[in-house]
């Protein structure tokens, strides 16, 4: 009777488990795209999707795919789109083009929240509280992130959910740590918010050894909540993760790599919960090159923005059936390079690249320098957001736009917030014209000035970090683009996705080094010392003096030994000679000098 119960109990909650996992309607998708880059790099990225579809009745704390700790962070601070990066490293526009997902270098996190009637008060205490949040979720610092290094752009950064007409804009919050260390403590709890463990599918190539030892890589999470209708009863919840990584094939012994080699093991399989898992390799201009170990299962021809693009499609799970058939083998995909290695492949550069630096002689004035560069054959318009730190104080009217010859670019717009000291950071974005085949140089003055003395980091004389500008604008032409349409969940939409309007581009420059006036801090070391050494040696006579009682004490006789008793007793017993004796009657018989 007892074994029929627990049967039907069995039964009765697989029953209830399969009903409850029907109810979500939520796709998990991998993918893995591998391109080699010129100067015998070799660029690879990873993202994991989820799309979880939501009705009226579901709840985003009830999930399944979809991590929850991320899902809480829509219900509970109510966001609506959500971006964060951890970036080592800077990526070479000049030489690599453009990378799928752009970041700048160390932490930066930018999210729209649903406005509110309380609008400021509310708005920033949420940002501070998801910041709070994503600081303890990611092992990060950015609970440092507070009103002064916070900004609100308004033309650079554009929300990427659906815009319903009558319902108020999302408000932006935007932030970066250009300082943030990126390390194993972030990729550790990044992976545990995948529905796979770190031993299944392409997670388990992201080894920290092989991810951590090279020239670049930037882990993201990019989530957003796409709306159905105005009133947003029915909407989707899209979680997307990004790892991006560069190495150096030089490293790895020569031209020809393989993915046990650059992640130094292969892939058992794909994940059991993914939808598909493919893995791309990008063989545009060098496949009669390139001797590829295995066949592709579909060779992809895409042709966009006037740029073609070949790449071989190889389906996890289709290996997982067919090659493996149900035993343990391992994924791999190698690639011989039959080129001559000693013959250097030098890429056209981008249609647009910039970099970033500081002129300026001594520590009283300086400026900062924007070089933009146009190698495509028309002008672009393009908007330059920069966000300067508090403590390097800058003054509009040195803004100024010029050519290489020297010629004055007049801007379109100017949209400037002046920065308060210890309160919040200057905000400028430029939007103008450059030129066809033109370099201009953007750059505006500013003063070093003295901060006081808690507010400099224990490595004072390393110096202060100024954030990465942004250059957001449309590229007429998709030349060396590999980016995701806006609208696109998945790497695969990209494919021949023409769009006639452009193709939206974000470059972000490097991040600067400001080395300002810096105090002597060994001088109060020196003096805490001296001080130090003063107390200690006037505190101890005083407490002893202070605290035991001086007391007079009669001297004792010193007590005689056995030996001296002996030796006494014998020279009294003595007899003294005659000569003994005679000097003793001359001492006696001498007179007083005195």
């Amino acid at each position: 009777m007892w074994k029929l119960l627990s049967l039907w109990t069995v039964l009765v909650m697989a029953g209830g488990l399969k009903g409850s996992s029907a109810q979500f309607s939520d796709i998990f998708d991998e993918e893995l795209f591998i391109k080699p880059l010129p100067d015998k790099f070799v660029y690879s990225y990873f993202q994991f999707t989820t799309r979880w579809e939501l009705g009226k009745n579901d709840s985003l704390l009830h999930t399944n795919l979809v991590s929850r700790p991320l899902a809480e962070l829509f219900h509970h601070f109510g966001v609506q789109e959500l971006h964060l990066s951890f970036t080592y490293g800077l990526w070479r526009y000049e030489s690599w083009g453009y990378p799928v997902t752009d970041a700048g270098p160390g932490a930066e996190v930018w999210a729209w929240f649903e406005p509110t009637t309380d609008h400021r008060a509310s708005i920033d205490h949420r940002w501070k509280m998801l910041c709070g949040t994503l600081s303890g979720l990611f092992c990060a610092s950015l609970s440092f992130i507070e009103p002064s290094n916070t900004f609100e752009p308004v033309y650079t950064l554009r929300p990427q959910t659906h815009h319903f007409p009558g319902r108020p804009e999302p408000i932006l919050r935007y932030a970066a740590l250009p300082r943030e260390i990126v390390c194993t403590e972030n990729l550790t709890p990044w992976a545990k918010l995948l529905p796979c463990r770190s031993r299944e599918g392409l997670l388990s190539l992201l080894v920290p050894d092989s991810i951590y030892s090279s020239n670049y890589h930037s882990l993201g999470v990019h989530i957003r909540k796409l709306c159905g209708d105005e009133a947003c009863s029915e909407f989707q919840l899209e979680v997307k993760q990004t790892v991006s990584v560069v190495q150096d094939l030089r490293l790895f012994g020569g031209p020809n790599w393989s993915i046990r080699k650059l992640f130094g093991q292969g892939m058992e399989g794909s994940c059991a919960l993914a939808t598909t898992s493919n893995v791309y390799v990008d063989v545009t201009d060098s496949e009669a090159a390139l001797e590829i170990s295995q066949q592709p299962d579909e060779t992809i021809l895409s042709v966009r923005g006037g740029a073609r693009t070949q790449l071989h499609r190889f389906d996890v799970k289709q290996f997982e059936a067919i090659t493996a058939k149900g035993r343990r083998a391992m994924f791999n995909v190698a690639v011989m390079d039959k080129r001559d290695p000693n013959v250097i492949v030098v890429a056209g550069p981008p249609p647009l690249y910039a970099k970033r630096f500081i002129l300026g002689v001594g520590q009283e004035r300086g400026k900062i320098v924007t070089q933009i560069t146009n190698a495509h054959w028309g002008a672009l318009d393009l908007i330059v957001f920069e966000t300067i730190p508090w403590f390097v104080p800058v003054y509009l009217h040195t803004l100024t736009i010029r050519r290489a010859g020297g010629e004055r670019i007049e801007p379109a717009f100017l949209h400037y917030t002046p920065g308060v000291q210890r309160e919040r950071p200057y905000g400028l974005e430029v939007a103008f014209r450059i030129p066809a085949r033109a370099t201009i140089e953007l750059s505006i003055d500013f003063d070093y000035i003295f901060l006081k003395w808690q507010e400099y980091p224990p490595d004072a004389n390393h110096g202060h970090y100024i954030p990465s500008s942004i250059i957001s604008l449309l590229l007429p032409s998709a030349r060396n683009y590999t980016s995701i349409p806006r609208e696109a969940a998945l790497f695969r939409e990209s494919f021949n996705a023409t769009q006639l309007a452009g193709y939206f581009l974000q470059v972000r420059t490097e991040a600067l080094l400001l080395t300002l006036p810096t105090p002597d801090f060994s001088m109060p070391y020196n003096v805490i010392c001296l001080a130090c050494t003063v107390v200690a040696l006037a505190f101890g006579p005083i407490h002893n003096i202070s605290t035991k009682r001086i007391v007079a004490k009669g001297k004792e006789k010193d007590k005689v030994s056995l030996g001296e008793k002996v030796k006494q007793f014998f020279k009294i017993n003595k007899k003294p000679t005659k000569e003994e004796h005679t000097a003793s009657t001359e001492d006696l018989n001498a007179p007083d000098t005195e």
